[in-house]
Formats: structure tokens, sequence, C-alpha cells
């Protein structure tokens, strides 16, 4: 008999042994699960968030655009020629740093005026052809 007391107490001690191994491999398991849980859940929220974000960024776009069109239309008119107003604009900053005379700033702005559509392609072409003049003079020399 006191084999079989010996023998209860050792099975009695590896039950025990197994199920506290057994806990620290559930514990161990939650633990995992409750850290890939937590990372989901952060990617879903942080997603939801951009998603919020976006639809208020556009929703302000939307409410600023005030005729509902792509902004192009503010700088080019509806038929796709610069406004009057910036081709303007652009010559004045032209003549500011000192790229056009003062001769040619007041006849790109003459034609300007009197266009009406902001179209004076023909001192761009005639600046690019001025400058590569300039450089066959120098190449010349």
């Amino acid at each position: 008999m006191p084999r079989l007391g010996s023998l209860l107490l050792k099975s009695a001690g590896a039950l025990l042994l197994a199920f506290i191994a057994l806990s620290v491999i559930a514990t161990v398991v939650g633990i995992v699960l409750s850290v890939v849980a937590t990372v989901v859940t952060a990617v879903a929220t942080l997603a939801m968030l951009a998603v919020v974000v976006l639809a208020a960024v556009g929703l302000v776009s939307l409410l600023r655009d005030d005729g509902g069109g792509d902004g192009l239309e503010t700088e080019y008119g509806r038929d796709g020629a610069r406004s009057t107003d910036v081709r303007e604009e652009r010559l004045r900053s032209q003549y500011v740093d000192g790229e056009l005379s003062e001769a040619e700033f007041e006849r790109e702005l003459d034609r300007l005026l009197e266009d009406g559509n902001g179209r004076t392609d023909g001192l761009d072409a005639r600046r690019s052809r001025d400058s590569t003049t300039d450089r066959t003079r120098l190449w010349d020399r």
C-alpha cells in the first residue's frame, strides 16, 4: 500500500505540473492575442480617422470652391485661355524681375487689354527667338 500512495502522489504532482504548464501557455497565448487585437484596433481606428479627415478636407475644399469646378476655371477662362488678370499679374512680375523692358511691358500690356482674353503668345515666342539669337552671337565670337 505504501507503493500505491507514492504512485498517487507522483500522479497528482504530474497533473499539477501539467496544469501549471497549460496555464502558462494559455496566459502567453492570451497576451499575444490581446496585443494582436490592440494592433488591429489601432490600425482600424487610424484608418477611420484618415477617412474622416479626408472627408472634412474634401468638404471644406468643395465649400471653398464656390463654383464646384476643378479650381482651374479661376485661373483659366471657360474656353481654357488664361484670364486677363492673371496674365497682367505675370507681365507685372516679369517687368519687376527685369525680364521685360518698359517698352516691352507697355506693348504687351496694351495688347493684353486690347485682346481681352489674355493671350500674348507673341511675347514668349519673340523672347525665345531673341535668346536663340543671343546664343548664336556668342558662338560667332
